[in-house]
């Protein structure tokens, strides 16, 4: 019975600290998203998602 007694008290804690570490993330991610300089959103934003050309197989001609 003891050993129940441990597991539910350490189970009751991952929750929180699973919700602690997700909002954590996304706070970091969101307040580098917000304090990052003007000209680098421009730069990031300009980025390409794709390749505009395809890409081209060479084969051997032999």
């Amino acid at each position: 019975m003891f050993k129940r007694i441990i597991y539910e008290d350490w189970a009751s804690y991952v929750p929180i600290i699973s919700f602690w570490f997700t909002f954590s993330v996304f706070l970091a991610i969101s307040l580098r998203a917000i304090l990052m300089k003007k000209d680098r959103v421009m730069h990031m934003g300009h980025l390409p998602l794709e390749d505009d050309a395809p890409k081209n197989k060479q084969r051997d001609a032999s």
